[in-house]
């Protein structure tokens, strides 16, 4: 088929042409954008926590009396928790899954120029793998005798030995075994041993868009201070959780001189995790799905005015031997023609709008397969906004040409 015919049609209503392409770039631009975003979500979503998250209660108490003991309250906090009924166990932690922001970077030398690994250390206690029902993969498991506790301003000493997680061993030393295996914290700090791998569970927001949602270090240290006092994670009997959180809460309350920071399921953590991203993907798509019709519709109608125009043309080339099939080609190849270069310039603006997006989440939204299918789309949607015009436009009778004159 000779598309000659048809760029000289485009130039000629070039102001309408123009539109269209900005319309359908625009479109593509949020429509796949959106649907990165939704896709990555609802790809997390199916993420296994690797923890009983339902049945795991997080509280976060808080100090406003700067004359209370902490660490006496710790102690009698533990020991009020662990005799109540149902409650299997409780940690002390500076950090909670599915929250647990505070990203540091490890490395395998002290080295200026050393490989940056990302991930989240938590600093708890011996019980912190009872309480998450973590599994010994290699090595041994932190003791009571590991734990260092005291007050951040009088216990400067910090535990030498850690454990990690099974895909930070795979990020850290590959195929080696990570067991024995040195780490630093931090470049200006001292090194710590591994003794044990763990397996993995969920960390939080951060890590999750780098993919990188189960590298974790855990780090036998209770340490607090009043700017900065510990979580507790605690494990209750199946089902149990929801119908036990206000009287845990209690327990809480009997140490006078302080309040409830926070106090929640680890589900509803998990689930506050993608509720942001989730919210404005589902925006996006609702305003997507109106510039998709919007698009459709501004298609059909463009159509329908070139067919309203070019009836004598249409009736002439009937006339003179074209069929219904060349008749509906032609605008059916003009559609593609100027959907086709509105869709190149929406993959600019989709890779803008997303970088952008990326940049905000700290995280990678780009998926090249999804990218495809929202411009493959978008392509049939117009096909379909074109075809009963086109369709209108191949059924105009050849006697029109004598009619006309």
């Amino acid at each position: 088929m000779d598309i000659k015919p048809i760029f000289l049609s485009l130039k000629q209503n070039k102001f309408m042409t123009i539109l269209m392409i900005v319309q359908i770039a625009f479109t593509m631009g949020v429509l796949s954008s959106s649907v990165l975003v939704a896709t990555d979500t609802l790809r997390e979503w199916g993420m296994d926590s690797g923890i009983p998250h339902e049945d795991i209660i997080r509280i976060s108490p808080e100090f406003f009396d700067e004359n209370q003991d902490i660490g006496q309250a710790l102690v009698k906090d533990i020991e009020r928790v662990k005799q109540m009924a149902n409650v299997i166990n409780v940690a002390p932690s500076n950090a909670v899954p599915f929250t647990a922001e505070n990203m540091i970077n490890v490395y395998l030398t002290a080295e200026e120029d050393a490989q940056e690994y990302k991930t989240v250390v938590f600093h708890s206690d011996e019980n912190i793998f009872d309480v998450l029902q973590l599994s010994l993969i290699d090595g041994r498991m932190l003791t009571a005798s590991d734990v260092i506790r005291g007050e951040e301003g009088t216990t400067p000493e910090n535990a030498s030995q850690v454990m990690i997680s099974q895909a930070m061993a795979t990020a850290l030393f590959g195929e080696q075994a990570a067991v024995g295996q040195t780490i630093w914290l931090a470049k200006s700090s001292d090194p710590v041993q591994v003794v044990g791998t763990y397996s993995n569970f969920m960390t939080g927001e951060r890590l999750n868009g780098r993919g990188k949602s189960y590298q974790s270090i855990i780090r036998p240290q209770v340490k607090w201070s009043q700017a900065r006092q510990p979580n507790y994670l605690i494990r209750v009997e199946q089902g149990k959780a929801t119908a036990m959180l206000e009287d845990i809460i209690d327990v809480f309350y009997l140490e006078r001189g302080r309040y409830i920071n926070s106090s929640e399921l680890l589900k509803r953590t998990q689930k506050r995790m993608y509720d942001g991203r989730g919210s404005r993907a589902l925006t996006m798509l609702v305003i997507s799905v109106i510039l998709l019709i919007i698009t459709g519709l501004g298609m059909t109608g463009l159509t329908a005015f070139q067919v309203t125009q070019k009836s004598k043309q249409i009736g002439t080339r009937r006339a003179l031997g074209a069929k219904k099939s060349d008749i509906m080609r032609y605008f059916l190849t003009e559609n593609s023609i100027i959907t086709i270069i509105g869709l190149l310039i929406g993959v600019l603006v989709t890779l803008t709008i997303t970088f952008e997006l990326s940049e905000q989440a700290s995280q990678n939204f780009m998926n090249l397969s999804v990218l495809l299918l929202t411009g493959l789309v978008m392509w049939l949607v117009n096909i379909l906004a074109v075809w009963f015009p086109a369709k209108r436009a191949a059924n105009i009778d050849p006697a029109i040409v004598t009619r006309s004159s």
